[in-house]
């Protein structure tokens, strides 16, 4: 187990790890994105029903984040984590099998319950094994794995959609999900013994309401504004970015690279900002990022720029918004003690589900409408400086 001072080897392994699992949530959420040109064509619909399928996941995520995601604080960590895998597996696999809209969503559902079960629980689980001063760095590195999941599958979408189609690239991102099983079964190991039996017995007796209610009270409404708000203009983003750059003028393979260069982007700004917060306030640091986002939204949308300029601030974007929205991770991790982590970021990330599926759902309508680049980013700006504010106003739960 660790303490305050130490961070053990197991611990730093835990971390990669959670890492690694992450890795595939990004590659299960943006091989969709990728081939959301190509599923257009195949089944011959517009923006506002692709949005559907998008939304679909989304809704899923937010039945993994508030109904699966709590199971961890009493039944375990890594049975949720295992059951979670065969869950995102299973259901990718079916997507290349979707005959059409609505048998894409139904498919998608389940992918979402599996990632929205593993990113509370991985959270809550890396953080149990860190030391205190090291926190931020255990809970934000395993989110890092998302855009670098994200980007790896951009490349590979690009080289291999035109040849193999859009079923086997939902075919093979299940095979990734499915082949990481074997390695978690073995090596994942369960939360340190003295935090889960505390944390069984204290969510068992306060139930869910009062884990997030009382003293978390005032925290737990800040970090779902948060949430909803943040991931309102990041899933925007993961859902259009590749559509949005064609529209800003880039072929479509160009498109998709420049979507695997935000999340390079995003890799980058979530691990930088997980070292610097050991040092700098971690809200100050939020707030900065989401403020710098938002110019990066407006600069994207009103200017036009050649092929470099549009890969440069698509990773600057990665870095500052996904690299802000991100933070949300660790500062679940302060908000809520280690009895109740993953109950309180299940439902905060569950919550923020909630804007994760308007983002979408405005981006589609937004274009469907054909309004210019500008508005479109413009209107995105605002979740952003929210995001950034109510992170500002919350305080580190000290029980």
């Amino acid at each position: 187990m660790a303490t305050t001072q130490t961070w053990s080897t197991r611990g730093i392994a835990v971390m990669w790890l959670c890492f690694a699992l992450n890795m595939v949530d990004g590659v299960n959420v943006f091989v969709l994105t990728y081939v959301a040109p190509a599923l257009q064509r195949a089944f011959g619909v517009g923006a506002p029903a692709l949005a559907v399928v998008f939304s679909a996941g989304l809704v899923g995520m937010a039945i993994g984040g508030l109904a699966v995601a709590p199971l961890a604080d009493r039944v375990g960590r890594r049975p949720v984590v295992l059951f979670a895998l065969v869950l995102m597996a299973t259901a990718m696999m079916a997507s290349g099998l979707a005959t059409g809209i609505v048998t894409l969503a139904l498919a998608r559902i389940f992918v979402g319950i599996g990632i929205g079960a593993v990113l509370a629980s991985i959270t809550a689980l890396s953080a149990g094994f860190a030391p205190d001063a090291m926190r931020h760095v255990a809970t934000g590195v395993p989110q890092a794995g998302y855009p670098v999941g994200a980007t790896l599958a951009g490349f590979v979408v690009a080289r291999l959609l035109p040849l193999h189609g859009w079923q086997a690239m939902f075919i093979g991102a299940g095979l990734v999900s499915l082949l990481l099983l074997p390695v978690c079964w073995y090596a994942l190991p369960e939360a340190p013994r003295g935090s889960e039996e505390l944390g069984r017995r204290e969510t068992a007796q306060v139930g869910i309401a009062a884990a997030l209610g009382g003293p978390r009270r005032r925290n737990t409404m800040l970090l779902w504004l948060c949430t909803i708000n943040g991931f309102m203009a990041l899933y925007f983003i993961a859902s259009w970015i590749t559509k949005l750059a064609i529209q800003a003028g880039l072929a479509p393979t160009d498109a998709i690279i420049a979507s695997a260069i935000y999340n390079a982007g995003a890799f980058v700004g979530t691990i930088a900002l997980s070292f610097l917060a050991t040092r700098w306030n971690l809200r100050w640091l939020m707030f900065a990022m989401l403020c710098g986002a938002s110019v990066l939204f407006v600069v994207f949308g009103a200017m036009a720029m050649p092929l470099a300029g549009v890969l440069t601030v698509c990773f600057l974007i990665g870095i500052t918004l996904q690299g802000g929205v991100n933070c949300n991770y660790p500062l679940a991790a302060t908000v809520y003690s280690a009895p109740v982590r993953a109950t309180g970021i299940g439902w905060a990330m569950g919550i923020g589900r909630g804007g994760a599926l308007l983002g979408p759902m405005i981006g589609g309508w937004a274009i469907g409408l054909g309004l210019p680049l500008v508005a479109i980013f413009g209107m995105f700006c605002l979740p952003m400086l929210i995001t950034g504010l109510c992170a500002l106003a919350i305080r580190e739960d000290r029980p």
